[in-house]
């Protein structure tokens, strides 16, 4: 069995239950990606929010570390160079739905933010052990504001996001990544 056939098999497990029956009933005609179901789930305790999902044809999607998209690849590894269980992090888009295969990629508008972090507030609300979320970007970083209107007790942090544009920039990148992911598993276990 593959990693995407013990997903699927896995999905309606009780720990991302919840999350991932919520992820079906607020599709309204456009899909959006399920929670990992390697992931922490409703018992993690650090969201990692980033941008958007990458082109993929593939289906179910999974909004995880395991993706095959460069971003994805860079975020693993630099998540294995920290203390930071599997099993105390999700995964998180700000604008959350798949794209459209057929059309080029759109930039991230205001208005996706708003309905965006519409929708993050009602993942969040999902999250009983929420502790820490990072903003991964400066995009996921402009939902600060509504995040800490809504969860004011949730610490936040800001890192790069983990894209190889990003990462190539400046060899500091990948050390502030690494440092930022440390610390959110070091505050979510105080």
């Amino acid at each position: 069995m593959n990693i995407s056939e013990i997903r699927q098999k896995l999905l309606y497990s009780p720990h991302v239950r919840a999350l991932n029956t919520w992820v079906e009933r607020r599709c309204f005609g456009r899909k959006l990606p399920y929670f990992d179901p390697l992931d922490g789930g409703v018992d993690a305790s650090v969201l990692i929010l980033l941008e958007s999902p990458a082109k993929d044809c593939s289906w179910p999607r999974f909004v995880s570390r395991d993706n095959t998209g460069p971003s994805q690849r860079n975020l693993k590894r630099f998540l294995e160079q920290t203390c930071l269980a599997r099993e105390q992090s999700i995964l998180w888009n700000l604008y959350p739905w798949l794209p459209d295969l057929d059309n080029p990629a759109e930039a991230i508008t205001r208005s996706k933010i708003t309905e965006g972090v519409t929708l993050l507030k009602e993942v969040m609300d999902l999250l009983p052990c929420l502790r820490v979320v990072v903003l991964a970007g400066r995009v996921a970083q402009r939902a600060a504001p509504e995040i800490e209107l809504h969860r004011p007790a949730v610490r936040l942090l800001a890192m790069p996001h983990p894209s190889p544009l990003s990462v190539c920039q400046h060899p500091d990148v990948a050390k502030d990544i690494v440092a930022t992911l440390t610390r959110a598993a070091q505050v979510a276990t105080v």
